[in-house]
């Protein structure tokens, strides 16, 4: 179960270059680096939001992260506190990117029953999105396979334990 605050509520086609601006890119190949510039140029806001609750939630329309396929957007939500984004739709690569990093990608249809200062559950198994301020449960679709993925940290985290299976049975 993820739960979180909704801190961040944006339109349909936020690009990855609104998240982490391309400027950024060459600077660092730590990680955590990026955090400090997400959104910077397209919300100056959202890292202090973000900075107020130990796990943020972004709740979008359609077709959040589109543009470049840079994992370094993955990193400034991460490293941020998300803990998961609700969007209407996806690209592909973005959500790739995020499934082996182990960030909870969830769609919906409708957004509208989602806003600033939600209190939000994410049932995994069920697939269900319970919003505990307003009392209500939106269903959402996701691959069992997927699923699994997230719940062991990501494909990255995944295949790091299975490797570790593989060996222990080695020695």
């Amino acid at each position: 179960m993820l739960s979180g605050t909704v801190t961040s509520v944006f339109g349909n086609d936020i690009n990855t270059d609104d998240i982490i601006p391309a400027m950024y890119l060459v600077k660092s190949d730590d990680p955590e680096y990026f955090a400090t510039y997400a959104f910077t140029k397209f919300d100056p806001d959202f890292r202090t939001r973000c900075l107020t609750s130990q796990a943020n939630i972004i709740v979008a329309g359609k077709n959040f992260a589109c543009g470049s396929s840079r994992e370094q957007a993955v990193y400034a939500l991460q490293f941020n506190r998300v803990v998961c984004v609700i969007a209407q739709s996806f690209p592909d690569i973005f959500y790739r990117n995020c499934l082996a990093n182990g960030l909870p990608l969830i769609t919906v249809q409708d957004t509208s029953g989602m806003g600033l200062g939600d209190q939000i559950e994410i049932d995994l198994d069920a697939g269900v999105i319970h919003n505990r301020t307003r009392n209500t449960g939106i269903p959402f679709p996701m691959k069992a396979e997927d699923r699994r993925t997230l719940k062991a940290g990501g494909m990255t985290a995944r295949v790091r334990a299975h490797l570790e299976e593989i060996l222990a049975g080695r020695r």
